[in-house]
């Protein structure tokens, strides 16, 4: 590569390497490092928004463009990036931020060469300027393209609510319409065939995550809250979660289960499952809610967790904050709860847990427990709602289901008051709605 090369368009990766904005070459001493196209666009895409950090949906549009895949290629392909960085140690070239996303370490542009200081060599600065400020340009806008085309995929959901032959009323709920095909697939080839009926089922896709919430209806269309459930599982574990669908995942006890084995009174309670390497793990919640304001709440919520031998829930951790509501203006979603953490303390150490006989959270509730001790605020989305029962959905950690409990009406009456006649899935309206 000639020596004259606009050397103010690189970058500096590491101790040698040198990344080419303009060609989005990787260099080794003027020699270029082979990348293929996903490498290529992922490594450029780092550098193009560094310091910040670029979340895995980004890299995954950006390196596989109206291409699907798993998220298993952004993970090989920042493996291979790292073994061609010659990291010496992982993280150093290429940080992980868990469960978001990446960010990328480099050195400024390089400075012109002493020799190009010289006065015979002025003029061609002057005409490299448009060319530098062209590159500037264009990193730039790829840069604000990223960040537009990630809040655009914040703030919108697509959906789709089919009813079949045997009442089983599914609703499916993705960020890419391109999604709702194969969870259509889903239904018709796992929910369909088996000996289901009169059930609702939630099954959403994410990043990362498969959630599927489910309950019995009643006479009425409405949830039987004690049927409740949701499961939450990685990609790779949607061949397992299906044939436990009418076994274990639907013999569980659900949130009725610890109704008489704690002498708490509680606002309210959650029931969630975790599919993890092939087992079901329940994790189950109690909160003690109190009114702070007018759409703002404080809470308490103490969680626990089966042990091995499925007789009992020990009590592992609690956690608190406040959280307020706001209408939302994502369809399907009827509101937005804004989090804000306050505290996260563990009950029992690891030691103890294990001498219990207590298997440890898996990586999403570790994901979840991580927002409070780094005082992350966050939204959840409420789905669905009925008397003493509501549906949320988080993005990052799927569906739970959030009961009303005891005698603590005050503490839920304003959870009806947004979009009370319009909302999009109508699976229960109210009746004073025309």
């Amino acid at each position: 590569m000639p020596d004259n090369h606009e050397q103010t368009d690189k970058v500096i990766i590491g101790k040698a390497l040198v990344f080419d904005c303009s060609t989005k070459q990787l260099l080794n001493k003027q020699q270029i490092i082979k990348l293929n196209r996903a490498e290529r666009e992922v490594l450029y895409t780092l550098i193009a928004n560094a310091p910040r950090m670029v979340t895995k949906a980004e890299l995954l549009k950006a390196g596989w463009v109206r291409k699907e895949v798993t998220p298993t290629s952004l993970f090989q392909t920042i493996r291979n990036l790292r073994i061609k960085l010659k990291e010496e140690e992982k993280g150093q070239i290429i940080e992980l931020v868990p469960k978001l996303g990446y960010k990328i370490n480099i050195m400024q542009p390089r400075k012109p060469a002493p020799s190009d200081e010289r006065p015979h060599k002025t003029i061609n600065k002057s005409r490299r300027a448009p060319k530098i400020a062209l590159c500037f340009a264009l990193t730039l806008f790829a840069g604000l393209s990223i960040l537009l085309y990630s809040h655009l995929q914040r703030d919108q959901f697509y959906h789709r609510t089919i009813t079949d032959d045997e009442n089983n009323t599914v609703v499916l709920l993705s960020k890419l319409e391109s999604d709702l095909i194969p969870l259509h697939g889903y239904s018709n080839q796992y929910i369909t065939p088996k000996t289901i009926h009169d059930k609702l089922f939630f099954i959403s896709k994410s990043d990362e995550y498969y959630s599927i919430a489910f309950c019995n209806k009643t006479k009425q269309n409405y949830c039987d809250p004690d049927s409740a459930r949701a499961v939450t599982f990685k990609h790779f574990d949607i061949d397992t979660f299906w044939p436990l669908l009418t076994e274990e995942s639907m013999t569980i006890g659900a949130m009725s289960v610890y109704e008489n084995t704690t002498n708490m009174q509680a606002s309210a309670k959650s029931y969630n499952l975790y599919l993890e390497n092939g087992n079901i793990y329940p994790n189950l919640s109690q909160y003690f809610v109190r009114k702070k304001g007018k759409d703002t709440w404080k809470f308490t919520g103490i969680s626990f967790r089966m042990n091995k031998d499925k007789s009992e829930f020990v009590a592992i951790s609690f956690k608190g904050g406040q959280f307020s509501l706001i209408e939302s203006n994502i369809s399907p979603f009827i509101a937005t709860s804004k989090i804000t953490p306050g505290y996260f303390y563990w009950i029992n150490s690891q030691e103890e847990l294990k001498t219990m006989g207590v298997k440890l959270p898996g990586e999403v509730k570790n994901y979840e427990n991580s927002l409070y001790t780094k005082a992350v605020g966050y939204d959840t989305y409420m789905l669905y709602r009925q008397k003493g029962l509501f549906l949320w959905y988080s993005p990052d950690v799927g569906f739970y289901w959030y009961a009303q409990q005891g005698e603590t009406d005050s503490n839920f009456d304003e959870y009806f008051q947004f979009a009370k006649c319009n909302g999009d899935l109508q699976l229960n309206p109210d009746p004073e709605c025309d």
